[in-house]
């Protein structure tokens, strides 16, 4: 491939096995943005598993993210929706907060249980956040990211975000990542984002939506299902952003979660939004846009990142798609059961842009007292549209 989508075909060489010789195909492909280097190998779906795990993971009865108002420090932040920020007791930046999304008598540990209300306070708390780091000049970045579930690292089990204010050096990926950006735009004279929608258009398979936000599935992916969301808008920062276009952005990040639970079965998952320095925010509007980087992981292993990811910052990721794209609501795993969603063969979305479906999902008694439905949004993926937009070879 030719372009700002860097990819190349290899044959690995020859090996035998039961008597037969050949070599295996494998890609490897550049990230346009960062310049992370992934090697994505089909063979590598084979791979069996030689260790037996029995994990046995509970929740410790006693919560002390749901008993915040004695349990965590002070001063709290109070956000509109009823997210809570409160001191990270075990800090490691000027600012450093732990943001605690309510029900606080019970815990969401689904991503079927998310709703637009609990996606609006995720990033409105960060607004506010983020605001209150510009404020303090000793604060040259803001970091913002989400660990869901016990296999993304998150040690508690009430969800939660943490969100820090970068002092002294920046932290390296978000550096690189508009540095890289600065110097394609000085390069050709283009956006960097919007040479990567053009050609993702032109190609067609990873483009998942396509309006005021676009959701890409990663062209040279850091995990399986690796997904990068940002708004068609010449927005550097957070802070630049509209309570609308916030609103927007996160509504199709609703749909994703959803898809991902219900249709490939993920449970935990990282989230981080990656933005310009406060100082270059302005400056970077022409050749970068504040983003999210969507990482699933997979309970194969109590780890997704070893050798190759951690030591030498190569991706390797297998793919298990080695048929052509199946009919929506087929193939889904039986008795998956969500809030609203019937048991399989599970009903698709009404709005999935796969351009397939038109089957709505039933609603629940509280959808319907808040005038809701599950994809009230442009976007929802559907079965077809997982199997469709995740092609890497």
């Amino acid at each position: 491939m030719v372009g700002f989508l860097r990819e190349f075909q290899g044959l690995t060489a020859s090996f035998s096995v039961n008597g037969v010789s050949r070599g295996r195909p494998f890609l490897t492909r550049v990230d346009p943005i960062s310049g992370n280097v992934s090697k994505i190998s089909p063979e590598r779906a084979r791979r069996t598993i030689g260790i037996s795990m029995e994990l046995d993971m509970r929740p410790i009865n006693q919560c002390s993210f749901c008993d915040y108002a004695t349990a965590t420090p002070q001063p709290r932040i109070q956000h509109s929706g009823g997210a809570v920020s409160v001191p990270n007791l075990y800090p490691w930046e000027k600012y450093d907060w732990i943001t605690i999304y309510p029900p606080f008598s019970q815990h969401q540990v689904l991503l079927s249980d998310l709703y637009f209300e609990d996606m609006e306070m995720m990033i409105e708390s960060s607004y506010d956040l983020a605001e209150r780091c510009s404020r303090d000049e000793d604060v040259i970045a803001f970091m913002d990211f989400t660990n869901w579930g016990a296999f993304a690292g998150a040690s508690q089990q009430h969800p939660h975000s943490q969100r820090k204010g970068v002092t002294s050096v920046s932290d390296p990926v978000q550096e690189r990542e508009w540095r890289r950006c600065l110097e394609i735009t000085e390069a050709v004279g283009q956006h960097p984002f919007d040479i990567l929608l053009q050609e993702e258009r032109e190609d067609g398979r990873r483009l998942i939506f396509d309006n005021d936000v676009v959701v890409l599935a990663a062209f040279a992916p850091t995990c399986w299902y690796e997904l990068l969301v940002f708004p068609n808008d010449d927005l550097s920062h957070i802070m630049q952003s509209t309570p609308a276009q916030r609103k927007h952005l996160m509504r199709q990040v609703l749909g994703i979660f959803r898809a991902l639970f219900l249709y490939r079965g993920i449970t935990d998952l990282n989230i981080a939004m990656h933005m310009a320095p406060f100082a270059a925010m302005e400056q970077a509007r022409k050749s970068f846009r504040w983003h999210m980087h969507v990482y699933p992981l997979r309970s194969r292993l109590p780890s997704d990142r070893a050798g190759a990811e951690i030591g030498f910052q190569t991706s390797v990721i297998d793919t298990f798609r080695r048929t052509p794209p199946r009919p929506c609501a087929t193939g889904t795993r039986p008795g998956l059961v969500s809030r609203g969603w019937p048991c399989a063969p599970m009903a698709p979305p009404a709005h999935c842009s796969c351009g397939n479906c038109a089957v709505s999902p039933t609603k629940t008694a509280t959808d319907r007292r808040n005038g809701l439905g599950l994809f009230d949004a442009p976007l929802a993926i559907c079965q077809n549209n997982l199997n469709q937009h995740f092609a890497y070879p």
